[in-house]
C-alpha cells in the first residue's frame, strides 16, 4: 500500500466495487459454485450418502480406514442437518451447501489477504519463527506455484518431490498448515479440524477452483472492501450455470414467500445493503451519540458530503448526519449512583446488528470508532474529555473495536463467517494505514454469534445436562432455569435476535421469588409493598419489614446463583463439545448448544447503538404463537418485531437505525407500530422513504429509520 493510500485516521481507503467489477463478481460465482457442488456431490456419493437418507450400509464398502472416518462425520452432518430441517434430502442438501461454501470462503478469504497485502505466516518448517507476508493461493509470476507452497515443498524434503501423490499431496498439506496458521485469529472460518473440513476434494477439481479464483477475477476485486459481501449474496443469488433459478428463486418458488426453516428465511432475506445507506444510518446513530458527547470531534462535518460515487477517500466523518433532526442535542445520562454523566469513554460505547449478514454496518462503524479512540487520545484531560484516553497506544484500537464495541447476531452461519473474516481485515487494513504490520493486531475475543441451535428433543436435552450437571450447583435451579432458556432455544434458528432470553429468565425468577414469599408466609400485600416507602402508621409491623428485607436479600442471592449458573453451564457445555472421545454427532449438538448460550450472553446486555437490515415478510409458521405471545405489537411483520427489538436492546439514551419496508407508513396491520412504538415509545429522529430498486433484486420500497432507542 503505497502512503496515497493511507490517511491519518488509521483506515484503509480502499473503494467499493464498481458497478463493472460487481458484474463481473455476479457472474464469476455461479462458476465456482457449481464446480464444487460437482466435487463434493460425487464425494458424498463415494462415501455412500444418498440425498434420500437410504445411505450404503458400511458393510457393504470396501472404504479405507480414512475414508470410513469421513463417513462416520460426514454422515453426523446429514443426520443432523436432516433433523433440522425435516426431511433427508434438506439435510443432505443443507451439508452439501456448506461444504462448498465453507471450502470457497477459506480460498477466497486468503485470496483477499493477499491481494490486500495482510496475510502473514511463519515460514513452512519454522513455526517459531518470525511471520512473514506471503501467498498461498496466488502463484508467483510465470510458476505454477505460489511461495508459500514452493517453500513448503523444500521444507519438506523429498516428500513432495518423489512420491507418485507428491503434487496432490503438496497441495492439500500446504493450504491444510495455512488454514491451520490463520485460524488462531479467524477459528470460525479458518479451522481445519471443523466438522465441515472432513470432506477433501480431488486433485483436479481443487486445481480447477484456484484456476477460476486467480483468472476469474482482477485482484482490484479482491481488494474490495464489500468484495466478500458481494460473494455471500450471488452464491445464493444467481443460477449457477445449467439452472435456469437461483437458489433464491427457487425457495421462493416453493415457499411462496412463507419460509418454513431457517435457511429458508435466510436465503429469501439475503440483500447486501448498499454502502451509502450503511453511512447513512450510522451516521445518524453512532456519529449523532458521540457528536452528542463531543461537538468539537474530528467527525463533526466541516463540508456538505460528496455524492456516494464521487468521494476520492474514506475518511471517517459523519457527514451524511442529516441537519435540524436534534444533532445538536447534547447527550446526558443518570448512572446507578444518581450521577448526571455527559459522555462515556470510547471503549464503553457499544454497537449492534441484531440480524448482522455480514457485517456491513460493522466494517463502517469500525471507521467511526477508530477516530472517536482517536480523539479521546488528542482531547484527554480537557473539559468534555476523559481524563486518560480509552486507549494509550494507538497500536490497540482496532483489536479492541473488535473486542469491546461491535456485535453482530445473524441465523446463517455462512454470514457469520464472512463477518469474521471481513472484520479481521478491516482491522488489519486500519493497521497498516497507521503505518504498523498487520500482525500488531491480535484479537483475543469477536461478538459475532450465529444463532442456529438445533432441537433435538427433551431426552436428548436432559442426557446433555446430567452429563455436565456435577459442575453447575443448585439441581432445582439448574432444570427451572435450563428449561427457561431452552425454551427460547429450541426456536432461535428461526427468531436469531428475537429470543426473549433476559426477560424469560427474569420471569423464571419472579416466579422462583413468589414461590418463596409464599412458602415464608409472606402476603401479596407485602410482595406489593416491597421496595416502597413504609410510612408511620404502616400496617406493616417490624417484623414483616425483617421479613421484606429478608426476601430482598434472598432476592439477590437467587439472581446471583442465576447469573453464574449460566456461566457454568457455558463453560460446561463448551467442554463437552471439546471432548475428542464423545460420539461426532453428540460433539455437534454440544457445539449448537454452546452457541445458543454465547448468544444468550449477547442478548442479555444493552447497548448504546442498534442498527440492522432485518427480515422482511412472513415468520416461519411454528415461531407464531411465540411471536405473537412476546412481540404483541409488532408480530405481523418480521421487520416490524426487529424494531420492536431493537429498541428493547438499546439504553434510552441510544439510537436504532434500520433499512425496512416502507409498507409500516400507511397499512393498517402496522397500526401499533406506528402509534404505540414511533409516535409514543421511541421518537422518530429520522425517515427517509427511499422507494424501488435500493436491494438488488428485492421488489420492496425501502425507508431508513433512525429512532431512539430504550422501552
Amino acid at each position: 500500500m503505497s502512503s496515497g493510500d493511507r490517511n491519518d485516521t488509521g483506515t484503509a481507503s480502499a473503494q467499493a466495487l464498481s458497478d463493472s467489477l460487481k458484474e463481473a463478481v455476479k457472474s464469476w460465482v455461479p462458476k465456482v459454485r457449481k464446480a464444487l457442488d460437482d466435487e463434493f456431490g460425487a464425494q458424498l456419493q463415494r462415501l455412500g450418502l444418498r440425498r434420500n437418507g437410504k445411505h450404503v450400509p458400511l458393510d457393504k464398502m470396501s472404504l479405507p480406514l480414512s475414508a470410513t472416518d469421513v463417513r462416520h462425520r460426514a454422515e453426523a452432518l446429514v443426520a443432523r442437518e436432516s433433523l433440522s430441517e425435516g426431511t433427508p434430502e434438506r439435510g443432505y442438501d443443507n451439508v452439501l451447501r456448506e461444504l462448498n461454501y465453507t471450502l470457497l470462503n477459506r480460498l477466497v478469504g486468503l485470496k483477499a489477504m493477499e491481494a490486500r497485502k495482510l496475510l502473514y505466516l511463519p515460514p513452512p518448517g519454522e513455526a517459531s519463527a518470525a511471520p512473514e507476508e506471503t501467498e498461498v493461493v496466488t502463484p508467483i509470476a510465470g510458476q505454477a506455484r505460489s511461495r508459500y507452497l514452493r517453500d513448503f515443498r523444500v521444507a519438506a524434503g523429498g516428500r513432495y518431490k518423489y512420491e507418485d501423490d507428491a503434487e496432490e499431496a503438496l497441495l492439500r498439506d500446504g493450504l491444510t498448515a495455512a488454514f491451520r496458521q490463520v485460524t488462531g485469529e479467524i477459528r470460525v472460518l479458518f479451522d481445519p479440524d471443523h466438522e465441515y473440513s472432513c470432506v477433501w476434494p480431488t486433485h483436479a477439481a481443487l486445481t480447477n477452483v484456484l484456476q477460476l479464483i486467480n483468472e476469474g477475477l482482477p485482484e482490484e476485486a479482491f481488494r474490495a472492501p464489500d468484495f466478500l459481501g458481494w460473494v455471500y449474496q450471488f452464491f445464493v443469488g444467481r443460477p449457477v450455470p445449467g439452472q435456469k433459478e437461483s437458489e433464491k428463486d427457487r425457495v421462493r418458488r416453493v415457499t411462496k414467500g412463507t419460509p418454513t426453516s431457517s435457511y429458508e428465511l435466510s436465503v429469501l432475506n439475503q440483500f447486501y445493503t448498499p454502502s451509502w445507506i450503511v453511512k447513512t444510518l450510522v451516521d445518524n446513530t453512532l456519529g449523532r451519540l458521540w457528536l452528542e458527547m463531543h461537538p468539537d470531534s474530528a467527525l463533526q462535518p466541516k463540508a456538505p458530503p460528496p455524492l456516494p460515487g464521487q468521494r476520492q477517500r474514506v475518511e471517517p466523518v459523519a457527514d451524511y448526519l442529516v441537519p435540524r433532526t436534534g444533532e445538536r442535542i447534547r447527550y446526558q445520562r443518570l448512572t446507578d449512583e444518581g450521577q448526571v454523566e455527559e459522555f462515556k469513554r470510547a471503549i464503553d460505547i457499544t454497537l449492534i446488528d441484531p440480524a448482522c449478514g455480514t457485517m456491513h454496518f460493522g466494517q463502517y462503524a469500525f471507521g467511526l470508532f477508530h477516530r472517536m479512540y482517536l480523539d479521546e487520545i488528542e482531547n484527554a484531560g480537557r473539559p468534555g474529555w476523559p481524563a486518560e484516553p480509552s486507549v494509550s497506544d494507538v497500536r490497540q484500537i482496532p483489536a479492541t473495536i473488535l473486542e469491546r464495541n461491535l456485535f453482530g447476531i445473524d441465523i446463517d452461519p455462512r454470514a457469520i463467517q464472512i463477518a469474521s473474516l471481513s472484520l479481521m481485515l478491516t482491522a488489519k487494513e486500519a493497521a497498516v494505514a497507521g503505518g504498523y504490520p498487520p500482525t500488531d493486531v491480535k484479537v483475543r475475543r469477536s461478538n459475532l454469534v450465529v444463532a442456529n441451535a438445533v432441537d433435538l428433543g427433551e431426552e436428548r436435552l436432559r442426557r446433555l445436562v446430567e452429563r455436565v450437571g456435577s459442575k453447575l450447583g443448585s439441581s432445582e435451579l439448574r432444570q427451572v432455569l435450563f428449561q427457561a432458556l431452552w425454551d427460547n432455544l429450541r426456536y432461535v434458528g428461526e427468531l436469531g435476535s428475537l429470543v426473549q432470553v433476559r426477560e424469560s429468565v427474569g420471569q423464571v425468577m419472579d416466579e422462583w421469588v413468589e414461590s418463596r414469599a409464599r412458602a415464608k408466609g409472606l402476603t401479596k400485600l407485602v410482595r406489593k409493598e416491597l421496595g416502597a416507602q413504609l410510612e408511620l402508621g404502616s400496617i406493616l409491623d417490624e417484623l414483616i419489614r425483617a421479613k421484606v428485607r429478608q426476601l430482598e436479600l434472598e432476592r439477590t442471592i437467587l439472581e446471583e446463583e442465576a447469573t453464574r449458573l449460566q456461566h457454568e453451564l457455558l463453560a460446561a457445555v463448551e467442554a463437552a463439545a471439546s471432548e475428542l472421545g464423545a460420539e461426532p454427532s453428540e460433539r455437534l449438538f454440544a457445539e449448537d448448544t454452546a452457541r445458543g448460550l454465547k448468544l444468550l450472553q449477547l442478548l442479555s446486555r444493552r447497548y448504546d447503538v442498534a442498527v440492522m437490515n432485518p427480515p422482511y415478510g412472513s415468520f416461519v409458521p411454528r415461531v407464531k404463537e411465540f411471536v405473537k405471545a412476546t412481540y404483541p405489537l409488532t408480530s405481523n411483520d418480521i421487520y416490524a418485531a426487529f424494531i420492536d427489538r431493537g429498541t428493547q436492546l438499546t439504553e434510552s439514551g441510544g439510537y436504532v437505525g434500520a433499512l425496512v419496508s416502507g409498507t409500516f407508513v400507511n397499512l393498517a396491520s402496522f397500526e401499533d407500530l406506528r402509534s404505540e412504538i414511533l409516535l409514543k415509545r421511541n421518537q422518530l429522529v429520522l425517515m427517509l422513504e427511499l422507494g424501488l430498486g435500493i436491494l438488488d433484486d428485492a421488489n420492496v420500497r425501502a425507508t431508513a429509520l433512525v429512532i431512539r432507542g430504550g422501552k
